[in-house]
């Protein structure tokens, strides 16, 4: 190999402009994505985006004509983040789990070079319904391609291992929702964390599941949750709080499908055939309404843990009843719960309160995980990330997995919600090559 012509390609001189460009642009599409994972797509300014450039406004519009423009750039390369990953997984050889394995691997070092500045930083594509249709369509479509294969991978999987699921599709969704929490954990960029050790813990977890009995299924207890509303209908109370109830639950499914900037509160109360007037009796403003969606959606899955602790489950079943039970209403649409990520457009003491529901709802399952690994019913894993892991991935509409629903032809969650349950939570128990 000469010195004079090396081997390899050298874009690294700060001479060359189209390199500088790329760099340059790279840095407003990392800088743009993080703003829009911290406050949504329509309460971001690009004069907010310049400002943490230490750049001027002026300055971006050299690069890209407007917020949309902007948007577009940094959605389509959360796609291509996806497509990257998978094309590096698909590339492993040997069987389907190794490969769905790959995926985990390739995406958590794809996101270390977004941490280190390698590439641009990865956004949430819970705001999609926001952009214009042109974007949405074409980045919702790369999203969908990328998600079909990840389903061919599983069914191939299904085949080698004969592992008992009715369907494909929501063990991918699981797959999706894991990917969703490491990119959730990146963004958050807590303090002392380590993306291997939390990569090792998603996959030890996906990889041989919670359970330590080969020969136990875990029982899903049903959980109460009748109440006498029909019989106390004629109640004023009673009735404002059931309409109150029933807006949260539509503002939930609308926030949850379209993100904050994309939904609006008078699509709301159409859904429900009630007009605007009706619907601002009960609520005032969108920020508000969202705050009290999330309310909602912590108390209900608080409700499940008190009652799935009261009633005395060994460690394991009990586990499996809280998981099985909030993702079946979910799947259901009987109740559905507002990820907890739209939480980032909320102002920081109602942030801060949110996380820290959450964070104990964590602990929570976290403690039935030690229990349960006392006992030998479940394995001994990494309990801090785990419990974390869990309290995300209940929340159904975590990740992808909409944007993945919305598009799976011929099918949809709603339609066999409790088989659906029970293959979304497989891997959870069992995991892609079961108790070692």
């Amino acid at each position: 190999m000469s010195i004079l012509r090396p081997e390899f390609p050298d874009h690294s001189s700060p001479f060359s402009r189209d390199q500088e460009r790329r760099r340059k642009r790279a840095a407003i599409i990392s800088a743009a994505a993080k703003r829009f994972n911290e406050r949504g797509f329509a309460h971001t300014r690009l004069e907010d985006v310049a400002k943490d450039l230490g750049l001027t406004k002026t300055s971006i519009s050299y690069y890209f004509s407007g917020k949309d423009e902007l948007a577009e750039a940094v959605f389509r390369a959360a796609a291509d983040f996806l497509q990257d990953a998978l094309d590096t997984a698909q590339k492993t050889e040997g069987d389907a789990a190794g490969r769905i394995e790959a995926l985990i691997n390739a995406y958590s070092s794809q996101l270390i070079e977004a941490q280190n500045g390698r590439r641009p930083h990865l956004a949430a594509l819970h705001d999609l319904e926001a952009l214009p249709e042109t974007v949405r369509n074409d980045v919702a479509d790369k999203v969908s391609i990328c998600v079909d294969r990840i389903h061919g991978e599983v069914r191939a999987w299904i085949e080698e291992t004969a592992a008992p699921l009715n369907r494909p599709e929501p063990v991918s969704f699981m797959i999706l929702a894991a990917l969703d929490w490491m990119g959730e954990r990146q963004s958050a960029q807590r303090r002392g964390a380590d993306a291997r050790i939390e990569r090792e813990a998603l996959l030890d977890l996906l990889s041989y599941g919670l359970t330590a009995l080969t020969s136990h299924q875990p029982a899903s207890t049903p959980l109460d949750f009748s109440s006498d509303d029909t019989i106390a209908v004629f109640d004023r109370d009673t009735r404002n709080r059931l309409k109150r109830e029933a807006f949260l639950k539509a503002g939930s499914r609308l926030f949850n499908q379209k993100g904050f900037g994309g939904a609006s509160l008078g699509e709301v109360a159409a859904s429900l055939g009630v007009s605007r007037g009706a619907f601002y009796y009960h609520i005032q403003d969108k920020e508000q309404f969202l705050d009290q969606c999330l309310e909602r959606s912590l108390q209900i899955v608080e409700r499940v843990l008190q009652q799935a602790e009261e009633a005395e489950l060994a460690p394991l079943d009990r586990m499996y009843s809280v998981l099985s039970e909030l993702v079946y209403r979910q799947a259901a649409g009987v109740e559905p719960l507002l990820r907890p990520a739209m939480a980032a457009v909320l102002p920081a003491p109602r942030r801060r309160r949110h996380r820290t529901r959450l964070h104990n709802i964590a602990r929570r399952l976290g403690d039935t995980l030690t229990e349960g690994a006392t006992t030998g019913e479940m394995r001994d894993v990494d309990v801090s990330l785990v419990e974390d892991i869990l309290a995300s991935v209940l929340f159904l509409n975590g990740g992808y997995a909409l944007a993945a629903t919305n598009r799976t032809p011929g099918w949809s969650i709603a339609e066999d919600p409790r088989s659906m349950t029970s293959d979304y939570l497989y891997l959870l128990l069992h995991g892609l090559r079961g108790v070692q």
